[in-house]
């Protein structure tokens, strides 16, 4: 059943906890704690929107979420979309602190660091069921009684914590390996984006010629130079030089723009052509 189609369920207890300023409902649902997605949302600075889709998408988060009638801090009665407390901690673990604003960063890890604990230990009491301690005990008994109630409460809550670290240690790796393959991403971004820079250069007509053109034209200056030395011209590279720039009206050839790269190769070949009789 999605959580648009489900009934919504009505708390037995409710409750508003303070988590350093922060007023967070909590509701009580037979024996499970549930708090709202929006107004951990609106704390963290995060989109509404974008965490329920998030929720919805996660295969175990989105069987865990139910629709409950609680009131706010304003007193008004309304569903929300609510997570149940033993899976806070992958919820905000699932967070990438990329997305998050930088001042909200600290605010984040403390959520992750305390926020269970806070509103576990505003409810336990009221869930944990008390030993009722018999009258016809003496005094020693009712002590060893109560330490023994007090020891099996204390595993309870290890075994919760226990269960904390083990899923915020499955999420911090998580979120690392998520950070990682977004670093290479960006890696691979960036290396296309300069490819795409290169290849807009040569295409761009007012764009200078690229070193392999660049190499081309002094091959052709090269030979023309040299079959102007072979029929008795000397200074053959100062002249072709002198030439482009002047023709072309740029300080070194290398500042030629593509568009008059095919012009000046053709204009090199006939020099050449009209000095030796032959083609280039």
């Amino acid at each position: 059943m999605s959580d648009t189609d489900e009934l919504a369920a009505t708390p037995q207890v409710e409750k508003i906890v303070d988590f350093y300023g922060d007023q967070i409902p909590v509701a009580q649902v037979s024996d499970e704690l549930f708090v709202p997605l929006r107004p951990l949302a609106t704390f963290l600075g995060l989109d509404q929107a974008g965490q329920y889709q998030r929720v919805q998408r996660d295969e175990v988060l989105s069987k865990r979420v139910r629709r409950i009638a609680m009131r706010g801090v304003s007193g008004r009665m309304r569903e929300q979309l609510c997570l149940p407390l033993d899976l806070l901690p992958g919820w905000l673990f699932g967070i990438t602190t990329a997305r998050v604003q930088p001042e909200l960063k600290v605010k984040l890890n403390r959520y992750r660091e305390e926020c269970f604990r806070v509103l576990w230990n505003a409810f336990k009491s009221d869930i944990l069921p008390a030993t009722p301690v018999p009258t016809n005990l003496t005094p020693a008994e009712q002590i060893l009684q109560q330490t023994e109630a007090m020891y099996k409460l204390a595993l309870q809550q290890v075994e919760l914590e226990r269960q904390y670290k083990v899923m915020a240690d499955y999420m911090r790796s998580h979120v690392q390996r998520t950070n990682d393959r977004l670093a290479n991403h960006d890696v691979s971004l960036t290396d296309h984006e300069q490819r795409l820079i290169s290849i807009e250069l040569r295409l761009d007509p007012a764009a200078n010629i690229t070193d392999a053109q660049a190499a081309e034209i002094a091959l052709a200056v090269k030979n023309v130079a040299h079959a102007m030395e072979e029929h008795g011209k000397t200074g053959g590279y100062g002249k072709v030089y002198s030439e482009i720039y002047r023709r072309y009206r740029i300080s070194s050839y290398k500042n030629l723009a593509q568009s008059k790269y095919n012009e000046v190769i053709a204009w090199l070949s006939r020099w050449y052509e009209e000095i030796t009789g032959e083609k280039q």
